[in-house]
């Protein structure tokens, strides 16, 4: 039976504002639908991997029922002698109590293990949902830190805007400048605006999407961090080497492997003999009119056997549930080999995804730094009056841009890793 080794811990949202990735992944653990949903299905077979579903218990059944009969009658006896009744009542009563128990069945045996395989295929399908879960929520939550870096990003400019204005505006009315610099600042102020507006807006869409994973609501008041750290001691061949043993979908193949093979040997028992025992205690009173040749009678006893069913030939049915369990196997042996072709691509691919991921995070961390000092120049040669609002404009946006870039650098190398975790079947493991 597969065990998803996860503790679930109560977070206390009052003693705290800020909500990391790990925090989020287990509050949707615990209230997501789709693994509760999961859950559900796991209770199901776990009644159907039962053994009182396959006669491993003797059934007991009890049966009473009284009949009444209005009605006349006429006999004849050889010896001349007549009786004859009109309309009168007679009536009757019975009661049984039977017991059965399936002595030998060699099928039944192999039908429970497969219910308890099936057992198992539903916690591999548990797992499978929780972490799709987590990949999911992963990717929502680091969607949101990237918007709210942005966001801050975005803010920081339009607050720029603002002060290049006041300076414009400052140097206008000292004759310094024109009406045009005032016009060209407003209009910046009224776009940045409008792109903070907009960010905001993306923000709160990015939350409810968040909340729905989760299935429950998180306050406004508290943030997504926005520290992230990368793991150094990932490799390729660790990644894969992993990937062949735990990944989900090689584990389904497999699991459903397992349940053809059963499958095959349950057919084989079809036609076997199969043996039962009863027993029966029964009970018989009736009652008959005045006037009858029998007035009326009881009867009871108990009842002991065995029975012996064979089906010696069943016209072909067994042979054609044969061939079409082995093509099962074949159809699936065929699915997993596809399964592990599709695995390493994905690794390969995701792999230099990351690579190349991790080396843009360091070239867009460069061009941030550039852009800083650019921009910090360019602010102190306008406010002396040695450049011009578009020059100004222009390191402005070409910060905002790498800031921009930065920020996307940085969540989709994250988002790159957990991918890696993902198909390596490593994810569950990697929450805290």
């Amino acid at each position: 039976m597969i065990i998803i080794g996860i503790t679930i811990c109560s977070l206390d949202l009052s003693a705290q504002s800020v909500l990391t990735a790990d925090d989020v992944v287990k509050l949707a653990i615990d209230h997501n639908y789709s693994v509760q949903l999961a859950e559900q299905n796991i209770k199901i077979s776990e009644n159907n991997a039962a053994k009182e579903n396959f006669g491993y218990n003797p059934t007991v059944n009890a049966s009473l029922g009284p009949t009444a009969t209005i009605g006349g009658s006429r006999q004849q006896f050889g010896n001349g002698m007549e009786a004859t009744t009109g309309t009168a009542l007679s009536w009757a009563a019975g009661a049984s109590v039977n017991a059965n128990y399936l002595l030998l069945d060699r099928s039944r045996g192999i039908r429970l293990d497969q219910m308890k395989e099936r057992l198992n295929l539903s916690n591999i399908q548990l797992r499978q949902t929780i972490e799709n879960t987590i990949f999911q929520v992963y990717n929502q939550y680091y969607t949101i830190a990237q918007i709210s870096e942005n966001l801050k990003a975005t803010e920081e400019a339009l607050e720029l805007s603002r002060k290049r204005k006041e300076r414009v505006q400052l140097r206008y009315d000292l004759s310094q400048g024109s009406r045009l610099d005032i016009l060209n600042a407003q209009v910046d102020i009224s776009r940045d605006s409008v792109t903070y507006l907009n960010g905001s807006q993306q923000l709160e869409n990015a939350k409810r999407d968040l909340e729905v994973l989760i299935g429950q609501e998180i306050d406004d008041a508290y943030d997504m961090s926005t520290n992230i750290s990368y793991d150094p001691s990932l490799t390729k061949e660790a990644i894969e080497a992993k990937a062949l043993e735990q990944n989900v979908n090689i584990l389904l193949s497999d699991q459903l492997q397992m349940i053809n093979q059963l499958e095959i040997d349950a057919i084989d028992k079809i036609n076997s003999p199969t043996i039962g025992a009863n027993a029966g205690l029964n009970y018989n009173y009736s009652q008959n009119a005045p006037g009858a040749f029998i007035t009326n009678s009881t009867s009871s006893g108990l009842n002991l056997g065995l029975t012996l069913n064979w089906n010696l030939y069943d016209g072909g049915q067994k042979k054609i549930l044969e061939d079409n369990a082995k093509i099962n196997m074949e159809t699936e042996s065929l699915t997993r080999d596809q399964i592990v072709i599709e695995l390493r691509r994905d690794i390969d691919n995701a792999w230099g995804n990351y690579q190349n991921a991790l080396y843009i995070l360091n070239v867009e961390q460069n061009s941030l730094d550039i852009n800083r000092l650019n921009l910090e120049r360019t602010s102190e040669l306008f406010n002396a009056g040695q450049v011009t609002s578009v020059d100004f404009r222009q390191a402005q946006l070409n910060l905002l841009q790498s800031e921009i870039g930065y920020n996307v650098a940085r969540y989709q190398a994250k988002l790159l890793e957990l991918e890696l975790l993902f198909l390596s079947g490593d994810l569950i493991d990697s929450v805290e």
